[in-house]
């Protein structure tokens, strides 16, 4: 019994035993595999971690490219923003500030000007730059505006900010002003680097500026009213005759006002057929008869009533509707010429030119063209022409007024003895007439040296076979010096004014002098 409970005890221990290592024995294998277990998660998560990381790493270096790229293209754009700034704020040709720039300036210092402190404007101008341009090309007349900036640059002081806000035009800011006579100076340098001239197609040019000053706060306390004022007042040096300087005064605006109405005015004056002839008789100084007429324009403006062309041919010359005009002239006067000469075949007619419509390539084509239309006989027309027109372009002028010699036409050199009035000219000029200036007769009566002028200005023009007409005869005292001085014509309000039409008709008609018959 004893034996029994023993080996029970025992088969129960063993049996305990068994199951406890075969319980340690499966914890053993659990545990293990769990390790087997953790140890491949671990070696899963490692691997994604490692990817990722690689990923990470790729995307870190994409990054820092792409941030290299941009700081590379950030640097090409501020490169293009800082080419685009100086080319809106710079002139190509010169490499001066251009208008944006200087106004941008001037719209700072006008913001900040103190009560006290002054500061001057100069707007300078080259004077018939135009015509550098015409006659030697665009590249001859870059090189000029070069060449002055250089000379400009020369005058310039420390205060100064120079730029160019135009074709020809440059624009000078002067700071700190304490001394007009320093200012004076200073206008008196810019004009003198213009003294010498400048080289250009291996000829020399002399060049001159008119230049228009104003001074803030005084002339304007805005950047926009101070430069149209001191625009203003260099319109006015052109005016004055140029190669002069203005101050501004506020008269100028409106002058300018009226300049720009005028404008306005001319334009519409076309359209409604607001011009109309005169006609000035000139006379035969040997048989006292009526020989022919110079076509004189008027404005018969709708409220002003009779305008002269002294009040509106510089604006028309300026804006370029001398052209239409001067054709409506040349037009008009040839269908009147036609008119008379049925009746009166002998009767001549005179037509000024003005410089821009002489200077048109197509004046030899219109000329020709107008004289086809109206059919008047060519050889009784004059066109008339001032000596700084002629001298102007003197190629020009001498191939031009051949080829209208050629059908017939002649032509006449008004002005004469005001001008430049050289021998080594007027024998190249293939013109029939001369007509000297009312200026000379003016004192030919008082004035010895006058009357031997116009002596010497017949007897050059017999030695050339040229006709001479004097014009702005006044006096019977004058029509004597003249007759007995040998001058083939005469015209002026002696005889007559000029007058419309149907007055100057009975001139013809009476076969008389003018006079009797006003």
């Amino acid at each position: 019994m004893g034996y029994f409970v023993i080996d029970r005890v025992i088969g129960i221990g063993i049996i305990t035993a068994l199951v406890i290592i075969l319980l340690l024995l499966i914890y053993f294998i659990v545990k293990y595999r769990a390790v087997i277990h953790a140890k491949a998660l671990a070696d899963v998560v490692n691997q994604k971690t490692l990817e990722h990381c690689r990923e990470l790493e790729s995307n870190y270096n994409t990054s820092v490219n792409s941030v290299n790229d941009l700081t590379v293209k950030c640097e090409e754009l501020n490169k293009n923003k800082e080419s685009m700034k100086k080319m809106a704020y710079t002139d190509y040709l010169t490499e001066l500030p251009n208008r944006a720039s200087f106004t941008e300036m001037l719209d700072n210092i006008m913001i900040t000007l103190r009560n006290e402190e002054i500061i001057a404007i100069m707007d300078i101008d080259i004077d018939n730059f135009k015509n550098i341009n015409d006659t030697l090309g665009h590249s001859y007349g870059d090189e000029l505006l070069i060449d002055v900036t250089y000379r400009l640059k020369q005058a310039m002081d420390e205060n100064d900010y120079l730029a160019r806000i135009g074709g020809d035009e440059f624009i000078v800011l002067s700071q700190n002003l304490t001394d007009m006579m320093d200012f004076e100076d200073k206008i008196r340098k810019i004009k003198n680097v213009f003294s010498y001239p400048f080289v250009l197609s291996t000829k020399e040019y002399f060049v001159t500026v008119s230049i228009g000053v104003a001074f803030a706060p005084k002339d304007g306390k805005t950047s926009q009213t101070l430069i149209k004022n001191v625009d203003s007042a260099m319109y006015v040096a052109k005016a004055n005759g140029k190669n002069t300087h203005v101050y501004f005064e506020y008269a100028f605006n409106q002058k300018l006002t009226e300049k720009i109405e005028t404008q306005s005015e001319l334009r519409k004056a076309l359209e409604r057929n607001e011009f109309v002839l005169f006609y000035q008789a000139q006379m035969n100084l040997e048989t006292k008869k009526v020989v022919g007429f110079e076509a004189l324009i008027r404005w018969n403006h709708a409220t002003k009533g009779l305008v002269f062309p002294d009040e509106f041919i510089s604006v028309a010359e300026e804006t370029g509707l001398i052209v239409p005009i001067g054709k409506w002239v040349l037009k008009t006067a040839c269908i009147q010429l036609k008119q008379w000469s049925e009746e009166y075949p002998e009767v001549t007619m005179a037509v000024n030119l003005s410089a821009r419509q002489f200077k048109d390539r197509d004046i030899v084509k219109l000329v020709c063209d107008v004289i086809e239309e109206t059919g008047i006989d060519p050889r009784k027309l004059e066109l008339e022409i001032t000596e700084t027109i002629a001298l102007d372009d003197i190629e020009y002028t001498v191939s031009t007024i051949q080829e209208l010699r050629k059908i017939g036409v002649n032509f006449s050199l008004d002005d004469f003895g005001t001008g430049y009035s050289s021998m080594n000219y007027l024998k190249r000029l293939p013109v029939s007439n001369l007509k000297i200036d009312k200026s000379f007769l003016n004192t030919v009566m008082m004035d010895k040296s006058d009357q031997k002028i116009i002596q010497t200005i017949i007897n050059l023009a017999r030695n050339l076979d040229l006709l001479v007409i004097a014009e702005g005869v006044e006096s019977f005292e004058q029509e004597i010096f003249l007759k007995e001085a040998n001058c083939d014509k005469a015209q002026g309000y002696l005889y007559s004014k000029a007058v419309p039409k149907e007055k100057a008709i009975l001139f013809l008609k009476s076969l008389e002098t003018p006079a009797s018959v006003q």
